[in-house]
């Protein structure tokens, strides 16, 4: 997990300015404890395969995720 920041100061977050809004809500979650807990909570009950996604829907309407199936 990467070193929290504090929002308060801009040098901070400056580097996000050029985000997608997908990459700032992706640098929200991750930074996140209560998702972070959750999902190691998930990982501790089983280790997915290589890009099987784990989880229920309440868990992705929770955090309000979204997942593109490839192809």
């Amino acid at each position: 997990m990467s070193q929290p920041r504090d929002w308060s100061d801009p040098t901070d977050w400056v580097d996000m300015l050029g985000y997608e809004p997908s990459e700032f809500a992706a640098e929200f979650l991750l930074r996140n404890e209560q998702f972070a807990a959750e999902c190691s909570a998930l990982l501790e009950r089983r280790r997915p395969q290589p890009g099987e996604l784990i989880g229920t829907a309440e868990f992705a309407r929770r955090w309000g995720l979204r997942f593109h199936r490839p192809g």
